[in-house]
């Protein structure tokens, strides 16, 4: 029954696209005329919007606009006498709709007060209805279709009773009821989630909060970050690869890594026998392993940095310039000409590499959880040309000899590009926060499927 006014045919709406008000007013005396008064209406409200206070279309508006109205009355009482109390309603909100649309182009439209009063009653009939519905399926644990019930009464009165309160139950309870359950069968991501989802409708529902916590403190898990090997040369690399994953972690998104801080390391029980293939006692004592369930190892396994010698290519190009010349009637003008001018194209590349390993061991089986080898490049070249010629009168030369026109925003280009290397350290940058990237993803992705 909603949205009775949407599908006005398609040649009013052309013609509304693209005429004036004056116009727009004449097709709506035309329409009314036709008796196709809701059609006329709207043609009288378009050229209010272009043309508000005008006094033909306010005119035609009230009287058509009305007769809009006065129809959806007729409905209203029909739905009434009928005993469709839904429909009434909704033809009423259609109504209300309306009069506040043609309100805005300020022309009053009028709703009787007895149709109001005879809203009013359905209202309030239906409200105890839906109330009623609700605490039945509240009752009945039907949460989903309690959730909707409750959802329209306060879309009818959003002060109704204690609905919203009812609203929130239906909303938080299954959630609730799910957390439990994950919880008690220790699958802890996902009973964290059912009561993070019962919290977002009521901060305080029930122990929500605390059981989320007790599921986040069980089942997190506590990563310590090893001191990752190297050669002596790159001892550094291997620091800042270290050091971008620990950030990294600690910043996850993921509530249930943990990282174990360094100041923890003389917690380690000392009893504990590590019998780990490829760790250190060395490694042990810098990471700590107090409450740390899995070590992350790390080693650089190659680090190169290659620059390529510099090649300077001359090539051959034309310097425009214009000189003067006379036409047939003696007369002195400018013409572009063009001369050869050399120009010299250099180039040059460097590249960093990093190969490096990452290994996630349990603590508490000795098993890898995962091992990966990943390497990393990082890239960088220059081309430039250097001439004595300035950059808006250089073109380069075709390989027939010719002069290439179309070629000077790329010799333009070439004269003012970069001429140096972005240095290594820049590179290695570039490189070590890639791998830490990927790095932090494998941990994150592992301990996503890992973690319940």
């Amino acid at each position: 029954m909603r949205n009775l006014l949407f599908p006005l045919f398609m040649a009013t709406l052309l013609f509304a696209g693209c005429s004036g008000p004056r116009a727009l007013t004449k097709r709506g005396l035309e329409l009314q005329a036709a008796g196709m008064g809701k059609q006329a209406a709207e043609m009288y409200y378009l050229a209010l919007r272009k043309k508000p206070g005008s006094v033909d279309a306010m005119v035609g508006l009230r009287s058509t606009g009305q007769g809009v109205v006065d129809g959806w009355i007729g409905e209203f009482q029909r739905a009434s006498m009928d005993g469709r109390r839904g429909d009434a309603l909704e033809l009423y909100d259609d109504m209300v709709a309306y009069q506040a649309k043609i309100a805005k182009v300020n022309v009053d439209l009028l709703i009787p007060s007895s149709i109001i009063s005879d809203y009013e009653d359905h209202l309030d009939e239906h409200l105890v209805e839906l109330d009623e519905e609700g605490h039945r399926q509240l009752e009945a644990e039907e949460f989903e279709a309690a959730s909707a019930t409750f959802s329209e009464i306060l879309r009818l009165d959003p002060d109704y009773g204690d609905a919203r309160t009812l609203l929130t139950v239906a909303q938080a309870e299954p959630e609730y009821r799910e957390g439990s359950t994950q919880l008690s069968e220790e699958h802890y991501r996902a009973a964290h989630a059912a009561f993070m989802r019962a919290l977002s409708f009521d901060p305080e529902y029930k122990d929500a909060k605390q059981r989320a916590e007790s599921a986040l403190e069980e089942g997190k898990f506590n990563v310590a970050i090893l001191t990752f090997e190297a050669g002596r040369r790159h001892g550094d690399v291997a620091l800042e690869l270290r050091s971008g994953i620990q950030n990294g972690l600690i910043q996850s998104q993921d509530p249930f890594i943990g990282i174990v801080d360094r100041s923890q390391r003389e917690e380690i029980i000392a009893e504990q026998e590590l019998s780990i293939s490829g760790i250190s006692d060395e490694q042990v004592e810098v990471g700590g392993l107090a409450g740390a369930r899995a070590m992350l190892s790390g080693a650089i396994l190659m680090y190169t940095m290659e620059s390529s010698t510099p090649i300077s290519t001359p090539r051959s190009g034309f310097r425009k310039y214009f000189r003067e010349v006379k036409d047939d009637e003696g007369n002195t003008k400018k013409v572009a000409a063009y001369a050869p001018a050399p120009y010299v194209l250099h180039s040059q590349r460097r590249e960093v590499i990093i190969k490096y390993e990452l290994k996630l061991v349990s603590t508490e089986t000795s098993e890898i959880l995962f091992s990966k080898v990943d390497e990393v490049r990082s890239v960088d070249e220059v081309e430039f040309a250097t001439s004595q010629v300035n950059a808006g009168s250089l073109y380069p030369a075709r390989a027939n000899g010719e002069v290439n026109r179309s070629g000077k925003s790329e010799m333009n280009r070439l004269l003012g590009a970069r001429r140096e290397l972005m240095a290594e350290s820049a590179l290695r940058n570039q490189v070590v926060q890639e791998a830490a990237r990927r790095g932090i993803r494998k941990v994150e992705s592992f301990l996503a499927s890992h973690i319940e």
